[in-house]
């Protein structure tokens, strides 16, 4: 990256079918994914039958019904991949998993706000949209990008459904006080044909052998959105 972000941010996210109030800090202390002494010191936000929350160190699980994620903004990432591949091999029984997502976000400072609308403009042209665009000139002053997502489609080796979008908005975490930024999410997401253990297996399988290739591709799609800031 020809910028250091103030934020990276790294997510396993996994969609199935989970029971929140199964995935507590003592659990994962139980089944040795966690050292005890962190599950003791664990941030717990919620433990509840719809969603359980909590944090230590440098990881932060959020699981909800149909929803397992696990986030880290802490290098070395590759610890997010192998705790949700130990967790999800070593129980298998736990849960049903029918699709995958490697998610990055970015957030990385600009020059000042003129640098971001700039960006904005190359981005998203305001001209192709005749005398209401011409509205927005000069400058960002006036308006312009808010939120751009680009999706790819149709991915070669990949199922059919299978997606990879970017987003591209202004970074509010480090926007204000005559600062500016831009925030740029990766999300890769993989579904599986194959039904039951099968699914679970497969998806499985791209956490552990398909996650560093995962980054590095978000790492070249973030690298070209900052280098508009040259």
């Amino acid at each position: 990256m020809r910028t250091e972000p103030e934020i990276d941010a790294i997510d396993i996210v996994l969609v199935g079918d989970f029971d929140p109030t199964v995935f507590t800090p003592a659990w994962f202390a139980l089944h040795e994914f966690l050292p005890k002494h962190a599950a003791d010191g664990a941030k717990v936000d919620t433990i509840h039958p719809q969603l359980t929350v909590f944090s230590f160190d440098w990881l932060r699980l959020r699981v909800g019904t149909d929803h397992f994620v696990a986030e880290t903004v802490q290098a070395p990432y590759i610890r997010v991949r192998d705790f949700v591949g130990r967790v999800f091999t070593e129980r298998p029984g736990q849960s049903s998993i029918r699709a995958l997502g490697i998610n990055r976000g970015v957030h990385f400072r600009v020059r000042d706000r003129a640098d971001m609308d700039r960006i904005g403009r190359t981005l998203a042209p305001v001209k192709p949209w005749g005398s209401w665009g011409r509205g927005l000139e000069p400058d960002g002053g006036h308006g312009g990008m808010a939120s751009l997502t680009m999706s790819q489609v149709k991915i070669e080796g990949r199922p059919s459904d299978d997606r990879i979008n970017v987003k591209v908005e202004p970074s509010n975490p480090i926007i204000g006080q005559g600062r500016a930024g831009i925030y740029v999410h990766v999300n890769d997401h993989y579904t599986t044909s194959d039904t039951g253990p099968g699914a679970t297996e497969r998806l499985l399988t791209i956490v552990k052998s398909g996650f560093d290739g995962s980054l590095a591709q978000s790492d070249e799609i973030v690298d070209q959105v900052m280098s508009l800031a040259e």
